[in-house]
């Protein structure tokens, strides 16, 4: 049999055994599944605690989705501070949709206090990181801020490196 002739059933199942041995990948997109109602009835709960034993092990992708869920209240009440936790620690792990996303919450104050400069720095590393909506998000942001707070923001975001 081909790899590519396995049905749905199958890779579901398969999915499922690879994250039962503890691998990030398949409990992240395992989560994913229940999450979107992929192949799986869409389960909150399922995806929550899929998620949790992929950013357990310091899987960005996961980390991004449970704050993705805490901000959207998906499953869970909408708690923006807790989103905002979750998206740090996929962002310290350059994962430029979390960085994105911490930009806007640094520039909304939405679980987080307000910091244009943050906002902007966060912008900046998405925008490095390939993110096209951060480049928006950009431009916006130099719309509220001075000349020396957009300058202040760049240098933060030139000495910023990724945990390790």
């Amino acid at each position: 049999m081909n790899v590519f002739d396995i049905d749905e059933n199958e890779y579901a199942s398969t999915l499922a055994t690879l994250a039962e041995w503890g691998d990030a990948k398949a409990q992240h997109n395992l989560g994913a599944m229940f999450l979107e109602g992929l192949e799986l009835p869409r389960d909150y709960a399922a995806a929550m605690e899929w998620y949790e034993q992929a950013a357990r092990q310091g899987y960005a992708p996961a980390q991004y989705d449970i704050g993705t869920m805490f901000l959207e209240g998906l499953g869970v009440e909408p708690d923006p501070v807790r989103a905002a936790e979750w998206f740090l620690l996929a962002a310290h792990q350059s994962d430029a949709k979390a960085q994105n996303n911490l930009g806007i919450l640094c520039a909304t104050g939405e679980g987080m206090p307000q910091n244009m400069i943050q906002a902007r720095m966060w912008f900046l590393l998405a925008t490095r990181g390939g993110l096209d909506d951060a480049r928006d998000n950009l431009e916006l942001s130099a719309e509220e801020m001075t000349p020396d707070e957009i300058d202040r923001a760049e240098q933060l975001a030139r000495e910023w490196r990724p945990s390790s």
